[in-house]
């Protein structure tokens, strides 16, 4: 008699049935400027909040600066967008707004997942909570504080889902410490 592998037979209906739904796209590569909409077909926001989402619509919106326990600062960053979910990697890069070096690390990558990280709404997907954006940097509060910054987000499909797509998404904000 032979042997036969039943798990791995399980498997190939599985992969036939996720190569039939899975439709190639374009790569999207949605850049906005401060207060700029993103490329036709893409939707991505960027927000704040720690316990709810807080948009960053408008141009010069406040964003908390946090001293974290560890000693540390940081933001907090949100984003929602239509498509790429619901397995994702953020990049979140922070910079003065009158141009300068990057006050976070920009390879500082979170990897998201539908459950761990990612909530399905009815318009595509959302951070589930607030991401630490760490100001790697500051040393002091006093070098950002009331100063304007450019605040982007990369959403990234990830690696291997239809040629990882892309959107970005950056706004002009003013640090405020309001403790």
């Amino acid at each position: 008699m032979a042997f036969v592998n039943r798990p791995a037979l399980a498997v190939v209906p599985l992969v036939l049935a996720l190569a039939r739904c899975a439709s190639p796209s374009p790569a999207l590569d949605a850049s906005t400027d401060a207060g700029d909409a993103p490329s036709p077909g893409v939707r991505i926001d960027l927000g704040t909040g720690q316990l709810a989402w807080e948009s960053l619509a408008t141009a010069g919106t406040s964003v908390e600066l946090i001293h974290g326990p560890q000693g540390g600062y940081h933001l907090f960053g949100r984003v929602r967008f239509d498509t790429l979910g619901p397995d994702v990697y953020i990049r979140f890069r922070v910079t003065p707004a009158e141009g300068g070096a990057v006050v976070n690390d920009p390879n500082d990558r979170i990897h998201l997942t539908e459950g761990r990280g990612l909530l399905r709404t009815s318009a595509g997907w959302e951070t589930s909570s607030a991401q630490l954006v760490i100001l790697t940097t500051v040393n002091n509060p006093a070098t950002v504080v009331g100063r304007r910054f450019r605040l982007e987000a990369t959403v990234t499909a990830s690696p291997g889902i239809e040629t990882s797509p892309a959107a970005t998404v950056a706004r002009e904000i003013v640090i405020v410490d309001q403790t």
